[in-house]
């Protein structure tokens, strides 16, 4: 049988090296776009606040074309990202042309300046062409970000007394450093590929957290089933070793069929393509932290007390 906890400290090591390169990516890859400068992620204007315009345009456009018409607006402290020129097919099967104008917050006389510039040079958008405005005043933004950091918190206090009621506390923490993980990594994997952190992505992390502790139970399950039924001077490491075999197959082929069912979803439905690219990101992340992370956490300690408890016992025998 093959012996995977032999290497349960480069798992361990493979674990920090991780959580490093996403810390990495947090901090030391900052976006310069506007109302993000500085920050480590795209943040979207659910938590920064601000305007986002889908405009539609009659043809393909340039994002220079569209920043020298916005140059020309006169508002005060008026900064925008570089527009985004994007496409689409809508229902009846044509392509149709917009361009994404993501600016400060506008009020309404402001947003009606922008408009107008814009429509003077592309017309003005009929019924149903696409026009979409969503406004996001700063401080809704702020409470949102601290919502969603409670609402993130309140789960992870949640699963480790569940766990700890359950199995014992230090599983508890081995699960909590998983779900750390894999948080992690998700954001941090956004914020390598600039992609824009908006309030679905609080949606996927809840999710990918529920996921993955799901199956980190699983596996602790029938740790704590062979822990029962094997011969109580087996080692908590052979234990481990043999639960994470009986229980591998099952986690790669459930992790495998519900990423492949979330990447059809990814390459049909454009609209929520972030949100379901880190499901993707995170849900292989947490098969991963909960068969390769939680576990040998869980047995590293546990091997640690062992030992500890056998050198008392030959002290003691010694004396």
């Amino acid at each position: 049988m093959m012996d995977l906890m032999k290497y349960r400290w480069l798992f361990v090591g493979i674990f920090l090296a991780t959580m490093g390169l996403s810390l990495f990516f947090l901090f030391a890859n900052p976006n310069n776009g506007w109302g993000t400068k500085g920050s480590p992620l795209n943040l979207g204007i659910d938590f920064t606040g601000g305007t986002k315009i889908y405009f539609p345009v009659p043809r393909d456009v340039s994002s220079d074309e569209v920043t020298a018409i916005l140059k020309k607006i006169d508002l005060p402290d008026f900064k925008f990202n570089a527009p985004q020129p994007t496409h689409y097919i809508d229902s009846t099967g044509v392509e149709r042309h917009q361009v994404l104008v993501y600016t400060r917050f506008l009020n309404d006389a402001e947003q009606e300046i922008v408009l107008g510039a814009l429509e003077a040079k592309y017309g003005k958008p009929g019924p149903g062409q696409g026009l979409d405005i969503t406004r996001v005043d700063p401080f809704i933004g702020k409470e949102l970000v601290n919502n969603a950091l409670t609402a993130v918190l309140i789960a992870a206090a949640l699963m480790l007394i569940y766990i700890w009621f359950r199995f014992e506390l230090v599983s508890g923490f081995a699960a909590i450093f998983a779900l750390l993980h894999d948080a992690l990594l998700v954001m941090g994997v956004f914020a390598l590929f600039g992609k824009e952190v908006n309030a679905t992505m609080i949606a996927a992390l809840l999710t990918i957290l529920g996921y993955s502790i799901n199956d980190t139970i699983v596996v602790f399950d029938r740790i704590r089933e062979n822990v029962k039924y094997k011969q109580r001077d087996t080692p908590f490491v052979e234990v481990a070793n043999d639960s994470i075999l009986e229980t591998f197959r099952r986690s790669l082929n459930t992790s495998f069929t519900t990423v492949l069912a979330i990447l059809v979803l990814y390459l049909v439905v454009p609209n929520i393509r972030e949100f379901c690219f880190a499901l993707i990101v995170g849900i292989t992340s947490g098969t991963y932290s909960s068969i390769f992370v939680a576990s040998p956490i869980w047995a590293v300690y546990k091997d640690w007390q062992e030992r500890k408890k056998l050198s008392r016992k030959v002290a003691t025998a010694t004396r």
